[in-house]
């Protein structure tokens, strides 16, 4: 989440839609300050109501739009992975929410492989750190990066293309192949 949206006061698409399902709350405590959404701040909401069919919900501040870059996107990956170990779960439901906050295509261009090469380092990561005994397997087993229906056909091919190359640069996560 950002600090603001880039078009107009309100966020679009799945952000808009958790807002919804949070009964505006999400949107009242950016505005008051709660959780301002400021880059690496995170709120976890380990009790959503009925409506989110999720254990919980961990929101990653993206900061200000205006000094995004797919690196801060990486960072949010890195953030959500490690809290997603620390949590113990087994199924994570990642959605950027860069264009239902209003970013454009062409500034998010190459955001998906640098979430899957954040990705993937978090994962090596932590298999070196179990490999060297100091620390359990991760308990992460599906990952999915959730994305809007408007570019649904496109994103399937950039993540697509950015798991083969990643995988294929550090040899980290071979396993089946990915399903769209």
């Amino acid at each position: 989440m950002f600090t603001r949206e880039t078009r107009g006061d309100r966020p679009g698409g799945g952000l808009a839609h958790l807002d919804a399902a949070l009964s505006g709350r999400l949107l009242v405590a950016r505005a008051n300050g709660v959780f301002r959404a400021e880059r690496g701040e995170i709120l976890l909401i380990d009790h959503p109501p009925d409506a989110v069919e999720a254990a919980a919900i961990l929101v990653v501040g993206l900061g200000d739009p205006d000094d995004w870059s797919t690196d801060v996107m990486a960072g949010a990956v890195s953030t959500a992975y490690a809290s997603a170990v620390l949590m113990r779960v087994t199924s994570v439901a990642f959605a950027p929410g860069m264009l239902d906050s209003g970013l454009s295509g062409a500034q998010t261009a190459g955001a998906a492989a640098k979430m899957i090469g954040a990705l993937t380092s978090a994962i090596a990561k932590r298999a070196w750190l179990r490999d060297e005994a100091l620390a359990r397997d991760s308990s992460v087993r599906q990952w999915v990066f959730d994305v809007g229906v408007t570019r649904y056909e496109d994103a399937v091919a950039e993540f697509a293309a950015a798991l083969r190359d990643s995988v294929s640069a550090s040899g980290c996560c071979q396993g089946p192949p990915v399903r769209s």
